[in-house]
């Protein structure tokens, strides 16, 4: 890096999906959980509404309320949103948090993420705990792996 160049929060922070998970469990701890839409309706000016474990992700992600009907596709924070969205989708099926798909359903579709948290028996404590959970799993999958030194190799 030359002297004159400013590090980006790109040079100092990789936002992986456990970033944003740990991020959206923050955002619903402070701002509380929500079921039934992204977002509450309660007012929908409001900057930090509660949210469900989706709309906790989005506000992680791209720093606002998104609107659900709102294309997000060229929005910066897009990718970060849909890593840490599909990685929870997978977190919830491979442990078994969501129930499998029914017979109507095709096998790999099976419930959504809204359905797993807008199940009428959730609790908040249980979404916040899930995205722990899986911000804590992606970095024990992705944890960078040692150097080891062979005998006789370069380092010998």
């Amino acid at each position: 890096m030359k002297p004159t160049h400013k590090p980006s929060i790109a040079d100092v922070t990789d936002v992986t999906p456990a970033v944003i998970l740990r991020g959206a469990a923050l955002y619903i701890q402070l701002h509380g959980w929500h079921q039934g839409c992204l977002y509450s309706d309660d007012n929908p000016t409001n900057p930090t509404p509660a949210a469900c474990a989706q709309g906790g992700m989005g506000m992680a992600a791209f720093g606002q309320r998104i609107p659900a009907d709102a294309p997000t596709g060229h929005r910066s924070g897009w990718r970060d949103f849909k890593r840490a969205s599909d990685f929870f989708n997978d977190f919830l099926n491979l442990t078994g948090a969501k129930p499998a798909p029914t017979d109507e359903q095709e096998q790999w579709e099976g419930p959504s993420v809204g359905d797993w948290n807008d199940d009428p028996d959730r609790t908040a404590h249980q979404v916040h705990a899930a995205l722990l959970a899986a911000a804590e799993e992606w970095d024990r999958l992705h944890v960078p792996l040692p150097v080891l030194d062979v005998p006789g190799g370069e380092n010998a």
